[in-house]
C-alpha cells in the first residue's frame, strides 16, 4: 500500500490540477500581504492585524479554499481514472480494490492539506508580522487548531467527493454546488437542519472569534452565530467527521464492486 500512496501522490503533485489549485491557495497570503500594506489605515480605526486572523482562516480557509480545493483534487480520485481509461486496468491489478481507493484517497488528502497547511501558515506569518517572533509563538495554537480542523474537513470532503467522482457524471458541478449551496447556507441555519452537513462539525471544532474593535458587539453577536457555542461536544464533533470519512471511503469501495467498468463503456 505504501508503494501506492506514493504512486497516486507523486502523479497528484505532478498534475496540472494540482498546479492550479495551489496558485488559488495562495489567495489569502496574497490578501493578507495587501491588508499588511494597508496597515497604518487599519490601526487608525482600531483594527488589530493578527485579531484578523481567526476571520479570515474561517471564511477563506474553510468556507473557501477546503471546499473548493477538496472538489477539484476529490473528485478526481475516481473520475479522472474513468475519464482516462485507466480505471479497469487498475481493478484487474492482483490489489485489493480498497487498496487502491484508499490509497487514492490518503493522497488526494495529502495533497489537499499540504496547500491548505503551507498557505495558513504564510497568511498567519503575515498578520503577526507586526509582532515579532514573540507573538508568532503566543498565537501559534490559534494557528494549530485552524490548521486541526482544516485537516479534519479535508478527511471529510475529499472521500465525500471521490465518491461523487465515481457515481454520477459532471462530479465537478455537483460538487460546486454542494460545497457553496448547501453547506455555505444550511450549516449556518438555526435548528437541527444543519447536523446533515459537515461544516456544522467544523464550526464546533473551530476557534472562537473575538471583535476586532473593542466594543463591536454587532460582530461579536454575528460571531457567535457563525460558530455555535454549545449544540454538541468537540469530541462527538470528532467521531462524526472520522465517522463521515470512514463512511464516504466505504461507499467509493462499494461502488467499484457494484459498478462494471469496461473500456467499451467509457
Amino acid at each position: 500500500m505504501g508503494f501506492l500512496l506514493g504512486f497516486f501522490l507523486k502523479n497528484g503533485i505532478h498534475s496540472r490540477r494540482t498546479l492550479w489549485m495551489t496558485l488559488v491557495g495562495f489567495v489569502p497570503v496574497f490578501c493578507g500581504f495587501v491588508l499588511w500594506l494597508f496597515r497604518p489605515l487599519l490601526v487608525e480605526q482600531g483594527v488589530v492585524l493578527s485579531a484578523l486572523f481567526p476571520q479570515m482562516s474561517l471564511l477563506l480557509f474553510l468556507h473557501f479554499l477546503l471546499p473548493l480545493l477538496s472538489v477539484f483534487i476529490g473528485t478526481a480520485v475516481v473520475a479522472d481514472e474513468v475519464e482516462e481509461r485507466t480505471l479497469p486496468y487498475l481493478l484487474v491489478r492482483p490489489v485489493p480494490r480498497w487498496k487502491v481507493v484508499l490509497s487514492k484517497t490518503l493522497a488526494g488528502c495529502m495533497t489537499v492539506g499540504l496547500i491548505l497547511c503551507v498557505s495558513l501558515i504564510l497568511t498567519y506569518t503575515v498578520l503577526v508580522l507586526d509582532g515579532g517572533i514573540s507573538q508568532w509563538f503566543s498565537s501559534m495554537p490559534q494557528l494549530l487548531q485552524s490548521g486541526g480542523v482544516l485537516l479534519l474537513g479535508v478527511l471529510v470532503y475529499v472521500p465525500l467527493f471521490g465518491f461523487l467522482g465515481g457515481a454520477i457524471k459532471h462530479p465537478v458541478l455537483a460538487g460546486l454546488l454542494f460545497a457553496f449551496g448547501w453547506e455555505s447556507t444550511v450549516g449556518f441555519f438555526p435548528g437541527n437542519v444543519k447536523l446533515f452537513t459537515v461544516a456544522h462539525y467544523l464550526h464546533v471544532l473551530f476557534p472562537s472569534l473575538r471583535p476586532t474593535r473593542m466594543g463591536d458587539v454587532v460582530k461579536s453577536k454575528l460571531f457567535d452565530l457563525v460558530l455555535p457555542t454549545q449544540a454538541i461536544s468537540g469530541v462527538t464533533s470528532i467521531l462524526v467527521l472520522l465517522g463521515m470519512s470512514a463512511l464516504f471511503i466505504g461507499l467509493t469501495v462499494s461502488l467499484l464492486y457494484v459498478r462494471e467498468y469496461r473500456l467499451e463503456q467509457e
